[in-house]
């Protein structure tokens, strides 16, 4: 198996294809299949009767409805192929993802069995021995036949063809395949209901004999989990949906309404008609069923052909294999967006999340149905014990989708959800209860084999996560281990009602053969009983059976409960052992990375600090032996160029150290986004024309305004494009494209991508391409200049913002940056009227006569900052520190300095000290002196003390002439 963790998207993606129609079809056809048309005989009637069965049918959808407002709020908030899947590792982490995902695909492909081995059944009723021919076997008692399986082998291989075409054209043929499903049930049932005579006494009794109303209908909603598991199906193609995600849950609530009217209707039909001179009720019809050969044998099927002939034999016909084929074809589709987000989280290989030419992951489908075709060889009976573990999976993930929808909606305050998210929890640990705990008369019905199959199908995910673990390259995997010891509980307790019933089976079945053998004896010794002697000894045996099992079932559960009790307190113990190691361990590592990161840094900073001052040095001296004033003014550009490279990073290291430190903070404020882009698209557009590159700036999105920090957006932009521009040759492309991917009530979903045409990056680099100080030996080569710590920054800044960065690379063939991100949703900003730049070129700044006071201990910076403001116009008059700045001031008369220029770290006296005893001047006019700060201190907050201390702006050193004009002209009224 090739090496997990190299997945590459393809640019396109999944395609968008699914219309309303088209995701009701796929929810719907998924929610029913076979079982629809044999389980009324086989199950449901014997549980609940007609209206049993209608009730419980109509609470089952209702439960389904409450779980499926969790799916629509979980699509909304992580809009990604995998549904639950998605939810769960997004919400709880990798580890539940992988529990998720592994229940899922058992739950999808076996119901894709299901409907496929539907076939034989199918031919067997309606076609007698026609498909019988050819070897046969016998398997778990079932026979097996050559014919059946070719029949059964083609449905599966034609359904896998379409699901490989794909797009509209799967799309077209499950919409017509769920409508033909749809619309013949309720014509069948309306034309049975009309031609039976509409007779009420035909659903008599209304409830199953020998069970209580209330059991009986509580039986059939405790099957809600196996009678609608697929109508979220929809949510693994949520990539794919070509409208609003908004309208998701109107669409899986049509979906469930029409599974449950379908449940219902199919229901009543299998009770309408009774086959002439046999039967008086349907309760002697539904148990003879087994006895029965034929078409008798199926209810609904004799329904249709009795009151409407070869007409309704061939309606049903058809209504059923459109129920069969819309459940092949709707698994195939959902399982392989589910192995294809496992293979993107690296869960998979890469060859499961390959697409095709129509963008439909070809590999995972191929996968489905190569493992499927065997599945006809194992024969029915087999197939069952398989399904049945399905109803376990459906509970397990309905439990996850409805325990993150109530973390998410929690911390979001969205009340309704939280309420939904809890219910649906209660609702998953009540359906699980039902399947583990058996209660007499409101029994799963499962099979003693499907508990065993559950058991060998969790203990192999535990090896296969185990393998991913091991091969765990980014730790994401062991991050918790609550979720593990529910998997362990889970075995344990399907081990001991596996045992409990296989016990009582046995039981059963020696209790029988002790009775049949003193039948015989009393046979050969010619005692006779009486037919009242018979019913109590019946009776005796039945009523000491109960005994032996409710004694056994008690036994059960106390030992049950003190495994629990073990398993918890070793869990705790663990759990504690671990995070004492853990915290040794990881001190042990901090100081480790603690030596290497000062090496480490100590040496990139000496390379990097030495290359722009090498340049300055070397041209300043070359700058002054040269006598033409061209090469002077060459070798100016290139100091100036050198100097700002410099300044780049010693700015990067203080914003990395701010990161580090967890001192970076957001500032929150509203913000056009599209606006945003604009503006960067003008910074870079005349670099980009001038190295000959295609610049592309767009935006898809609905909601433009946000809340978010604008500065720290238009760092990562400028980042990236920084990056682009230097790594793309001339004559590429680098383009930024903007896409709202989803909203919700006040939030929107935002995609980022930025992407060039350039030398790209090798795999090996890309994985450490976030940390620090990190440069691609390519670029180094080519010459291109870097501090290393401008991805790291961004990433920094990507996840205080709570968004996600993944890169697409490729060498020689370009990179792609993909930053998910999230933003409370505003009101529109207005339009900002055209901003006048202005700058230190201006001929009339408007300052010319103005007297400033320049406070600046350091020699040099005073000289450099005095021959710019008088260039600027201003008269400069000076002060080495505070104190006798504050001596100036006082001893000036009123208007004589029109402001001051106030350095902070002077000695004697700094700005800050200086400041607020310019401010105590008993003369108002005095204390009210403009005073601008001029300071290598330039973070957030140090701007924030300055205003607060009561200086009127700010201005940053190294000085950018145009932002000192701009605050100077709002400073100095």
């Amino acid at each position: 198996m090739e090496e997990f963790g190299s997945f590459k998207e393809r640019k396109e993606g999944l395609a968008p294809y699914l219309s309303p129609l088209g995701a009701w079809a796929l929810a719907f056809g998924c929610a029913v299949g076979w079982g629809a048309f044999v389980m009324p005989g086989n199950v449901f009637l014997l549980k609940a009767g007609p209206l049993g069965t209608s009730v419980g049918m109509a609470v089952g959808a209702l439960i389904m409805l409450l779980i499926g407002v969790n799916y629509h709020f979980m699509m909304n908030r992580f809009p990604d192929a995998g549904g639950a899947f998605a939810f769960t590792k997004n919400v709880l982490g990798y580890d539940q993802g992988f529990l998720n995902a592994w229940f899922l695909v058992l739950a999808y492909i076996s119901v894709l069995w299901a409907n496929a081995t539907a076939l034989a059944l199918l031919g067997r009723r309606l076609m007698g021995d026609t498909l019988q021919f050819g070897f046969h076997y016998s398997m778990a008692g079932y026979d097996v036949y050559l014919g059946e399986i070719l029949a059964v082998v083609a449905a599966i291989v034609l359904c896998a063809l379409i699901a490989m075409r794909g797009g509209r054209f799967a799309e077209r043929i499950q919409i017509l395949l769920a409508l033909v499903l749809f619309v013949g049930v309720a014509v069948g049932g309306f034309l049975v209901y009309k031609n039976s005579g509409g007779e009420v006494s035909h659903y008599y009794p209304l409830y199953a004999p020998g069970k209580t109303p209330f059991m009986g209908t509580m039986a059939i909603v405790m099957l809600a989990p196996w009678a609608y598991v697929g109508f979220e199906s929809i949510s693994h193609s949520a990539e794919e949906f070509t409208f609003s995600r908004k309208r998701s849950f109107g669409i899986l609530a049509v979906a469930v309404v029409t599974a449950a009217v379908t449940y219902i209707t199919l229901s009543l039909m299998a009770v309408s008609v009774l086959p002439e001179g046999w039967y008086v009720t349907w309760v002697m019809y539904i148990k003879d069923l087994a006895f029965l050969d034929g078409i008798k044998g199926l209810p609904t099927f004799y329904a249709a052909y009795a009151t409407m002939g070869d007409a309704g034999f061939k309606l049903i016909g058809a209504t059923v294999l459109g129920g069969i084929f819309t459940g092949i074809l709707g698994n195939y589709i959902a399982s392989s967006r589910l192995l294809y987000a496992m293979a993107r989280d690296r869960m998979l290989p890469d060859w499961f999340g390959e697409l095709n030419e129509y963008r439909v992951p070809r590999n995972a489908i191929l996968f489905i149905m190569a493992v499927s075709v065997f599945v006809p060889f194992l024969g029915r009976t087999a197939i069952g014990w398989i399904v049945d573990v399905t109803t376990i999976g459906a509970v397990v993930v309905y439990g996850f989708t409805s325990y993150t929808a109530f973390l998410e909606a929690r911390k979001e305050g969205n009340l309704f959800v939280t309420v939904t998210g809890f219910l649906g929890c209660i609702c998953a640990v009540l359906f699980a209860l039902f399947l583990f705990l058996p209660i007499e008369d409101v029994t799963a019905g499962l099979e003693v084999e499907s508990y065993v199959i559950f058991i060998f199908w969790s203990i192999i995910g535990c090896l296969f996560f185990l393998y991913l673990l091991e091969n765990d390259r980014d730790g994401r995997f062991g991050k918790t281990t609550t979720g593990w010891m529910w998997m362990t509980a889970l075995i344990i307790i399907t081990s001991m009602v596996w045992v409990q019933e296989a016990f009582h089976t046995v039981t059963s079945s020696t209790v029988i053969r002790i009775n049949d053998y003193h039948e015989l004896l009393m046979k050969k010794y010619h005692v006779a009983r009486t037919i009242d002697e018979t019913l109590s000894t019946s009776y005796f045996l039945n009523n000491q059976m109960g005994l032996i099992r409710s004694e056994l079932l008690k036994d059960t559960g106390i030992q049950l409960i003190l495994i629990l009790i073990v398993l918890a307190i070793m869990t705790l113990v663990y759990r504690t052992i671990l995070r004492r190691e853990k915290t040794t361990e990881q001190e042990k590592l901090l100081a480790e990375l603690s030596s290497r990161a000062k090496s480490n840094f100590l040496s990139n900073m000496s390379h990097d600090i030495r290359t722009p001052m090498n340049a300055i040095v070397g041209y300043t001296a070359l700058a002054k032996k040269e006598k033409d004033p061209k090469k002077v003014a060459d070798y100016m550009n290139k100091i100036d160029a050198s100097s700002h490279h410099l300044l780049a990073l010693i700015n990067d290291v203080l914003d990395m150290s701010r990161v580090e430190s967890g001192k970076m903070e957001l500032e929150l404020a509203p913000a056009n986004l599209v606006k945003t882009l604009d503006e960067v698209r003008d910074l870079f557009a005349t670099q980009m024309k001038t190295k000959k590159l295609v610049f592309t700036v767009t935006a898809d999105v609905t909601n433009r305004t946000a809340i978010c920090d604008k500065n720290r957006l238009n760092r990562i932009l400028l980042n990236l494009l920084s990056n682009a521009f230097k790594f793309t040759p001339e004559g590429g492309s680098v383009s930024v494209k903007l896409i709202q991917t989803g909203a919700g009530e006040d939030m929107g979903y935002y995609q980022l991508r930025v992407k060039d045409t350039g030398i790209g990056m090798s795999p090996e680099f890309a994985a450490t391409m976030f940390d620090a100080f990190t440069r691609e030996r390519t670029a180094e080569v080519a010459g291109i200049q870097g501090t290393g710590l401008g991805m790291a920054i961004t990433k920094s800044i990507v996840d205080l913002m709570g968004g996600e960065i993944n890169v697409i690379t490729e060498k020689d063939k370009g990179t792609e940056f993909v930053i998910h991100l999230t933003f409370p949703l505003a009101e529109e900003l207005p339009e900002e009227g055209e901003i006048q730049e202005s700058g230190a070129a201006e001929t009339d700044s408007g300052f010319a006569g103005m007297r400033i006071l320049l406070v600046e201990d350091n020699a040099i910076n005073r000289e450099i900052a005095q021959m710019i403001l008088m260039e600027l116009g201003f008269k400069v008059e000076t002060a080495e520190d505070g104190k006798i700045a504050l001596d100036k001031v006082a001893a000036s008369a009123p208007g004589y300095y029109d402001g001051v220029l106030m350095d902070i770290q002077m000695p004697v006296m700094n700005g800050y000290e200086s400041t607020k005893a310019i401010r105590a001047l008993p003369d108002p006019e005095l204390s009210r002196i403009p005073i601008i700060a001029m300071t290598a201190n330039a973070f957030a907050e140090d701007i924030q003390h300055v205003l607060e201390v009561g200086m009127n702006g700010h201005i940053a050193k190294p000085i950018n002439i145009p932002d000192m004009v701009a605050t100077l002209r709002g400073c100095l009224k």
